[in-house]
């Protein structure tokens, strides 16, 4: 079952208050837009342990360039005194792509992303650029790290023992190289890294790392052999970095977005692929392992549309055992975020879109403390954009 929510008395608000207080008895649905309504793009949201959120991005203007943006909020989606906070290097544009919330927010944050030299040219070479802050947002430090081509991270978390694990691509010859690297809490010389290069991709890249416990899961995207085409590859690494493959090899060309556990040695893997009509349509893998071998790997679901491209970004286990989707439908050149359900056993559930004027792109999805569901995403209108957050009940209901 499909059905639209057309997020209309929102976007009138958007042009006159774009961080409008809200009351406690607005707190259980609500819909927020972050920003200058310039070109402000959102990346990755954390639920803290306090029941606030943190969300970072990148935020564009005409004076200052690109620069990471960072707000915490409280449980009803209030940004905090002193938020929006920006960090950049003087000189260079800068970005965020991921965040660590750690501990929960309570042991400050590691924001990850990038620097560049507005040299001019159409693409700059881009270096890494990590910011730690306290758990108001006050800088501790932040460093730079690069060569003379591109490095990026996408995806980190804390690490095993200390530390934190990112996940990445580096730039070699051209090409994109799957990168996975440790950092020390202080944010020193990395310790830790792993460049795995398939030599046959152009296009490879480590797009998810997830923390076991004991070891690492690295949900990734790679080239297949004698073929534009792209595979989902899974790295499993301990510690110290030691590693095994496992290739997801389908029949369509395939990406990957994220992993999740979903039981003891059971992890989902949510991805994307082109089907034989030529359409984005979203998969899910199940994959068992038994130390730093998957013992067995199921293509559980597919989902698509007819005549639209639906496109995964993150997912959840709910509540009742389910999960949650969020990611962005593009029909006839709109883009609404959507919400998307699989049941228990994995069976297609409802879909539930949100649209309005402009383009809607879903990036992330994360459960609130008090219940519900939370999404964040990109609102777009004319060539400007800004961050949106939107906290539903547990269906997906405003």
């Amino acid at each position: 079952m499909n059905y639209r929510i057309l997020i209309l008395a929102g976007l009138i608000g958007l042009f006159f208050s774009c961080e409008r207080e809200m009351s406690p008895e607005q707190s259980q649905k609500f819909i927020k837009f972050f920003g200058e309504y310039s070109v402000d793009l959102a990346t990755d949201l954390a639920v803290l342990d306090n029941g606030g959120f943190a969300i970072c991005g990148i935020a564009t203007s005409p004076d200052s360039g690109s620069r990471m943006a960072f707000y915490i909020t409280d449980e009803y989606g209030n940004p905090k005194p002193g938020f929006p906070r920006y960090y950049t290097m003087a000189g260079f544009n800068s970005g965020a792509n991921a965040m660590v919330a750690i501990r929960g927010g309570l042991g400050g944050y590691l924001l990850c992303g990038y620097v560049e030299d507005p040299d001019g040219t159409a693409t700059p070479p881009k270096d890494l650029f990590i910011v730690r802050t306290s758990s108001d947002g006050e800088e501790i430090w932040k460093r730079r790290y690069g060569s003379s081509e591109d490095e990026s991270i996408l995806h980190a978390e804390e690490g095993i023992s200390s530390g934190f694990i990112l996940s990445g691509y580096q730039v070699r010859d051209g090409k994109r190289d799957i990168m996975v690297m440790g950092l020390r809490d202080e944010g020193d010389s990395l310790e830790l890294s792993l460049n795995y290069k398939n030599l046959y991709s152009d296009n490879a890249s480590a797009n998810y790392i997830l923390n076991t416990g004991d070891r690492y899961l690295c949900a990734c995207t790679y080239n297949t052999i004698y073929s534009d085409d792209s595979d989902i590859l899974i790295l499993i690494l301990n510690d110290e970095l030691s590693y095994n493959v496992e290739f997801l090899e389908g029949n369509f060309d395939e990406s990957a977005c994220c992993i999740i556990p979903d039981g003891a040695e059971r992890y989902l893997v949510l991805g994307n692929r082109v089907n034989v009509s030529g359409k984005s349509e979203m998969l899910v893998y199940l994959i068992e392992t038994n130390g730093l071998l998957v013992t067995n790997s199921l293509l559980l679901a597919t989902i698509s549309e007819r005549n639209s491209d639906l496109h995964a970004r993150r997912f959840v286990k709910t509540e009742d055992g389910g999960f949650a989707i969020v990611g962005t439908r593009t029909a006839e050149g709109n883009q609404d975020l959507f919400l998307q359900f699989l049941t228990e056993d994995y069976q297609v559930g409802d879909r539930i879109l949100f649209g309005s004027l402009g383009n809607q792109t879903g990036i992330d999805v994360g459960l609130p403390t008090g219940g519900g569901l939370l999404m964040l995403g990109t609102n777009s209108y004319e060539g400007n954009s800004m961050f949106s957050l939107i906290k539903t009940d547990d269906s997906g209901s405003l």
